[in-house]
């Protein structure tokens, strides 16, 4: 099991109940990667149109209720951990104020009956078990759906109240998708390639700064207003190779290690939080990652809570908490990871982080630096 729900709010979804294949195809774009044994929640609201529109979607992995005979006949028994993953998505839709929700169960363990998944009594056991613990908070399951993968042209049915099936739509071809390709987001395979994509790495360039990073940490020249222009310089003069390209940053073995030593200083580090609100968000994001993955232990501690800081402000819990993981273990005694990682289990929303996010400024400008303004959104 995950240690924390995954969690991504969107706003641009808009949910058609007689089309829901396009909507599961949607998923893997608002997650970030495809889910695969997972439950779902996709929390709904209505637009100026009255439309539904998915906001936050939940995500954690999926246990199967076991079978258990009794005196009676045989019972399908769900988990503990899995009750509490309930509960707690039971308690974000309360936090959140969510009143109405769509449930998905992905898992291809199922697909070999041929009337899956209706007639599973596993399932219908896992759907009544939302459908009630969710009912108990005040919010309404639409419906429960189920699937063995979301990939085009896969079947979706239902697992509760009135038979319903369909086909899921392409989910390359999802304007979710396109919209994030646009931003430079990709969409991985699993959640196991979002953990290899931020696990550190044993390369040359990590071990040429490892020897680097201890004399860039004896050079204590400079000023926090110095090195914050310095760090800030690299990610302005991120460029993307073409229109139809993301940016990328590029960046020098020297330069990953003074700003490593950088941003162990608490006003460099605090000061670049109010990224998250600006137009470089993404950049900012893509230093962090490159520099999580080759910079030395405790080092690799910051860059990585710059991440799961930058990750959790937009809502992607799941690679906060990949990050916050790569963070503890470089230094499990770090404060902003433990403060991100306490928030990310007590189910605090994104809008705390962004409260949060706008200290950055008044930091900076101790430090005599003009940070980029806020995006209008924020």
């Amino acid at each position: 099991m995950t240690t924390h729900p995954d969690h991504r709010p969107i706003s641009s979804v808009t949910v058609r109940l007689d089309a829901l294949g396009e909507t599961i195809a949607a998923v893997p774009a608002m997650l970030g990667f495809v889910p695969h044994r997972s439950l779902l929640v996709l929390c709904l609201g209505t637009g100026g149109t009255q439309k539904l529109t998915v906001g936050t979607i939940m995500r954690h992995d999926l246990e199967v209720p076991e079978r258990h005979e009794v005196s009676y006949g045989s019972l399908f028994v769900i988990s503990d951990d899995m009750l509490e993953v309930i509960d707690r998505f039971a308690h974000q839709c309360q936090r959140e104020n969510v009143h109405t929700v769509i449930a998905v169960v992905v898992d291809d363990r199922a697909s070999a009956t041929t009337s899956w998944p209706t007639c599973d009594p596993r399932y219908r056991a896992l759907a009544q078990c939302v459908t009630d613990e969710l009912g108990a908070h005040g919010v309404e399951v639409l419906r429960v759906l189920s699937i063995a993968e979301i990939a085009a042209g896969r079947e979706w049915a239902s697992l509760i109240g009135p038979e319903e099936r369909g086909l899921v739509a392409d989910p390359s071809l999802s304007p979710v998708t396109f919209a994030h390709a646009l931003e430079g987001r990709v969409v991985l395979p699993s959640r196991a390639a979002l953990e290899d994509a931020l696990r550190p790495v044993n390369d040359d360039v990590s071990r040429e700064l490892a020897r680097l990073v201890p004399r860039a940490r004896a050079d204590r020249s400079g000023s926090d207003g110095f090195h914050l222009e310095q760090i800030l310089q690299v990610i302005q003069c991120a460029r993307a190779p073409s229109p139809d390209l993301p940016p990328a940053v590029e960046l020098s073995v020297q330069s990953a290690a003074r700003i490593g030593v950088a941003l162990n200083r608490l006003m460099v580090r605090d000061s670049l939080l109010a990224l998250v609100l600006t137009d470089v968000a993404l950049i900012a994001e893509m230093l962090w990652s490159d520099l999580m993955r080759v910079l030395p232990a405790p080092d690799r501690a910051v860059p990585a809570s710059l991440v799961a800081f930058s990750a959790y402000a937009r809502g992607d819990g799941a690679t906060a908490a990949v990050a916050i993981g790569v963070a503890l273990k470089a230094d499990p005694e770090y404060s902003l990871a433990r403060l991100l990682d306490t928030s990310l289990a007590a189910g605090a929303g994104p809008e705390m982080i962004r409260e949060v996010a706008f200290s950055g400024y008044a930091v900076a400008e101790l430090c005599g630096v003009r940070l980029p303004l806020p995006h209008p959104a924020s």
